[in-house]
């Protein structure tokens, strides 16, 4: 083993001693040897030993005591120091900064073993300091990307604020397109509607236009739910507006099929394969109050009419409002007698298939059905409270997997 080893203050005769002990045990040893008093500091640096072997018996500097000087090499050079003496002053010693401490005289073996537990503690000690070194260059890194992390932090809740503020300005704007409050209580008396976006904007809506007696409700399911709901729900809204500006209908069905037609050209659908599937579900009633006669055509979506407490189901055409592999099949008009005191209920498909319940099952229709059944003597604002109490108790902690709809009407 190469090392350098420092003899620091020893007589001629020690020297020659400690030479020959050392070599018996380190032949390639550099060994240096000190025993002036200039600039000892300076001149152990330049050597730059491994250890240092000091007799405090001998001063190098009458003006600086031994102790002094061995606590200055340890300390400011921080090297290793195995002190000498012929006197028991080890607890002085130790205190000075030497790692270990002899005593003179001393046998062979004793300095040979110093040496060596003093060179074993040397590579515990690098072994320390290149684990701090890694673990110092693991902390800047972690820290590193700490900072970056909270950068990216920063900037998805900022980026996360302005989606929400872009998404609360939209719901307005959403808001804003559905019938208001005041026109539909200016032309129907007793209802109530159940409107819970999945998100803050959706793809179920609802839709009213009154013209004399003749009332035309609607209630649509677009595809999706969220930011493309919402942009299917204005097209839907925009084109039934329009349609019936227009006035070029006789038919609830007639309705739906130039609603399709709208959709369809909108979106770019001729039905070539790979095309965009979105349009809508939806079930749209025309009620002529004074004859007493409801016309339904519906897209997927049904509609309920109870009528002395027994419930009656009213199928609509199982095809979407857009492109579908019956895209150019009219829709079906249904004429339907209806008396006043009858409850008409449009719906999406969102409370019948909430998860939930104590086996997480959806709810379902024929329980959504058994429901409206069992409140519909309550007053319409009661029914809708029931029917979002029961959907808030069947869901629990479940996540909303859509956008709910129920639109309840009672016929005057």
């Amino acid at each position: 083993m190469i090392f350098k080893l420092l003899v620091l203050n020893f007589n001629s005769t020690s020297i020659e001693g400690i030479n020959s002990i050392v070599n018996s045990e380190y032949p390639n040893i550099d060994l240096y040897i000190l025993d002036h008093h200039r600039d000892i500091l300076s001149d152990i640096q330049a050597i730059s030993p491994e250890i240092v072997l000091f007799d405090l018996d001998n001063q190098l500097n009458p003006e600086e005591k031994s102790e002094k000087l061995l606590y200055r090499i340890s300390h400011d050079l921080n090297l290793p120091v195995i002190a000498f003496s012929s006197e028991n002053i080890h607890k002085d010693t130790f205190d000075a900064g030497a790692i270990n401490f002899i005593q003179k005289p001393f046998k062979d073996v004793t300095l040979i073993s110093n040496i060596k537990s003093t060179l074993a503690l040397i590579d515990i000690q690098e072994a320390i300091y290149e684990k701090e070194r890694e673990i110092e260059e693991k902390n800047v890194r972690i820290q590193f990307q700490i900072e970056n992390e909270l950068k990216q932090r920063e900037i998805i809740i900022r980026k996360n604020k302005e989606i929400m503020a872009d998404i609360r300005y939209a719901s307005r704007i959403q808001q804003a397109i559905l019938p208001s409050i005041e026109y539909i209580n200016e032309h129907l008396q007793e209802y109530f509607i159940l409107h819970q976006p999945k998100s803050h904007v959706g793809g179920d809506f609802y839709w009213l236009n009154c013209q004399g007696n003749r009332k035309i409700i609607a209630v649509g399911d677009c595809t999706g739910h969220g930011i493309s709901g919402a942009l299917m729900h204005m097209l839907g809204s925009v084109y039934l507006n329009e349609i019936i500006s227009a006035g070029t209908y006789e038919t609830a069905s007639d309705i739906l099929e130039q609603l399709r037609d709208h959709i369809m050209r909108s979106l770019n659908q001729t039905g070539e394969s790979g095309e965009t599937q979105d349009g809508l579900d939806i079930a749209l009633c025309v009620i002529d109050c004074d004859k007493k006669k409801l016309q339904y055509s519906g897209a997927n979506n049904p509609i309920y009419i109870i009528k002395n407490k027994e419930l009656t189901e009213i199928r609509g055409d199982r095809m979407p409002v857009g492109i579908h592999v019956n895209f150019d099949k009219p829709f079906t008009n249904q004429i339907i007698d209806i008396e006043s005191n009858d409850q008409l209920y449009l719906f999406s498909d969102g409370f019948a298939d909430q998860f939930g319940g104590p086996k997480n099952k959806k709810f379902r229709y024929k329980q959504f059905k058994e429901l409206l059944i069992n409140i519909c003597h309550e007053p319409m604002n009661i029914q809708k409270e029931i029917l979002n109490n029961s959907h808030d108790k069947w869901r629990g902690s479940t996540e909303q997997i859509d956008d709910i709809l129920v639109f309840g009407i009672k016929i005057k």
